[in-house]
């Protein structure tokens, strides 16, 4: 019994701080490793939108998001360019008071990734 214990106050404190480890390591894996379809699920895009290379994203209450890159404007008046893009992600009724689409709480890290894989997805 002795050596158990023996072997268990030798191993504890390596298998304590690699659990630890696993668990500081966990927020920064889900949060700032996640791809932009996933951050898009997250904040329900596809439930309105049609997104192409977004898994189930076929809505249909707000436009398709494919070839945005070839649009002129965003929500009908705003100059599509790369800052009014992820401005619009983040604060849509800012920028159209009482359109449809709502304040989701997009960070502006994830409107960043977001907006850079719409401008990219051809």
């Amino acid at each position: 019994m002795n050596r158990v214990f023996a072997i268990f106050a030798v191993l504890a404190p390596a298998i304590i701080a690699g659990c630890g480890s696993m668990e500081r390591s966990a927020p920064a894996a889900s949060g700032t490793q996640r791809s932009a379809p996933e951050m898009m699920r997250q904040y329900g895009c596809p439930t309105c939108h049609v997104i192409p290379n977004v898994p189930g994203a076929v809505g249909k209450v707000g436009p398709s998001l494919a070839s945005l890159d070839q649009r002129s404007y965003l929500a009908g008046s705003l100059q599509n360019t790369p800052d009014n893009l992820r401005n619009w992600i983040m604060h849509p009724q800012h920028y159209q008071p009482g359109t449809a689409m709502p304040e989701m709480g997009v960070t502006e890290h994830d409107a960043a990734r977001i907006a850079g894989f719409l401008e990219s997805n051809r």
